[in-house]
């Protein structure tokens, strides 16, 4: 049976698993960023070699090529938006900070109610 940590314990305890966590997090950017550049280079080997896909024993590895959106003009972009009223281009979700704006103006957003999440603020000292 585990015994109930009293509110000494659990800080201690939470700042061990943040600092494990810093930890882990920046060891998954290394490795994020040695991907990236493995990627890169591979691709750069592939195009010189004049391929699009090869494999070894460990692995198979293929250029894939995806068109994504890159804004280079918001306004003109929300003007088609709104020209069209299709709004499948935007993903949907609203910005908490401009939200909160309009609660502390008193302004009511239609469509909006706000909802209280509760999270520890955490800081090493």
């Amino acid at each position: 049976m585990s015994k109930t940590m009293n509110i000494n314990e659990l800080i201690e305890a939470r700042a061990e698993v943040k600092t494990s966590m810093e930890a882990l997090t920046s060891s998954l950017k290394d490795l994020q960023a040695s991907k990236d550049n493995l990627d890169y280079q591979l691709i750069g080997a592939l195009e010189a070699q004049g391929l699009s896909r090869t494999a070894n024993k460990k692995a198979s590895v293929s250029i894939n090529t995806s068109t994504v959106p890159d804004v280079v003009d918001w306004d003109a972009l929300y003007a088609f938006i709104f020209s069209t009223q299709d709004s499948t281009l935007l993903q949907r979700r609203v910005s908490s900070t401009t939200y909160k704006e309009f609660l502390k103006m008193g302004t009511e957003v239609p469509g909006l109610q706000p909802r209280e999440v509760k999270r520890i603020n955490f800081k090493t000292l």
